[in-house]
């Protein structure tokens, strides 16, 4: 997991610092090893990255987190966007859902990413989250997926 995290890292860095962006990358998971589907959890992760690196305030640090919590791996990438209401947070992982805020910095968005995520993780028989200290305080997306023994 720690090398796909890493590659989706490498791959939006560059972008990241051409909108003022750092990026960086706590590993506490070590190198645990977990099954899954890579390709489709790397894009899961790249969309959570690209949407952070999209929505976050030139200047600020992207924090991007691999941690062990029971039986799970959890994927976390903290931005520093906007924030999210509580109200609005039920809305994000919704089919073709988008936050006007959303709208108003990205209007060729179409509300699949975060839905993709979802469907992607929960397929894997994982769960998804986000949350946020409210407006401008930045959100933390996160996703975790069980670890399964060989």
């Amino acid at each position: 997991m720690a090398a796909v995290v890493e590659e989706v890292i490498d791959k939006f860095r560059p972008n990241a610092q051409k909108r003022g962006l750092s990026i960086v990358f706590e590993n506490k998971a070590g190198d645990a090893l977990n099954t899954f589907d890579r390709d489709k959890i790397r894009e899961a992760a790249v969309n959570y990255l690209d949407n952070a690196i999209k929505y976050s305030a030139s200047g600020t640090t992207i924090a991007v987190t691999l941690e062990l919590r029971d039986g799970h791996i959890r994927l976390s990438i903290k931005d520093g966007g906007f924030g999210i209401s509580q109200e609005d947070i039920p809305k994000l992982f919704g089919k073709f859902s988008r936050l006007n805020e959303a709208r108003n910095i990205d209007p060729n968005g179409i509300g699949i990413g975060l839905y993709f995520v979802k469907r992607v993780v929960e397929d894997h028989g994982g769960k998804v989250g986000v949350y946020s200290e409210g407006a401008g305080k930045g959100s933390t997306f996160w996703f975790e997926l069980p670890i399964k023994k060989e």
